[in-house]
């Protein structure tokens, strides 16, 4: 479960909880939340790509995310859905919509490509 990406937010607090219950007493909502955003935003890529040759990184902690390509230039942005300033809240209010924006975004910058 340690490594699971978290579909919705009830997920997301299960992790946090086994975290906490084994080992990482320092771990948090928010720390959970955004590795959730990061790491899923990285599958959904590897996924469309069938290989990781981009990378997902932070630009704004929490609120934009870029894309580096295999010669580390900037390929795409990533942003929450509109009306929402932070990933964060984004997932919180309805984590079917913050996967559906998120996919559509990536489909945007790989078909870019």
């Amino acid at each position: 479960m340690f490594t699971m990406i978290p579909d919705d937010y009830p997920e997301a607090i299960a992790k946090l909880s086994w975290l906490k219950a084994h080992g990482y007493p320092d771990a948090t909502e928010e720390g959970v939340l955004r590795d959730t955003v990061l790491s899923g935003t990285q599958d959904l890529f590897n996924e469309a790509l069938e290989e990781s040759y981009w990378t997902v990184l932070w630009d704004v902690q929490d609120k934009k995310m870029w894309v580096r390509g295999v010669q580390s230039e900037r390929v795409g942005e990533l942003i929450p859905r509109k009306g929402f300033e932070t990933f964060e809240d984004d997932f919180k209010d309805d984590a079917y919509q913050f996967w559906e924006n998120l996919g559509t975004q990536v489909r945007s910058i790989v078909g870019s490509e």
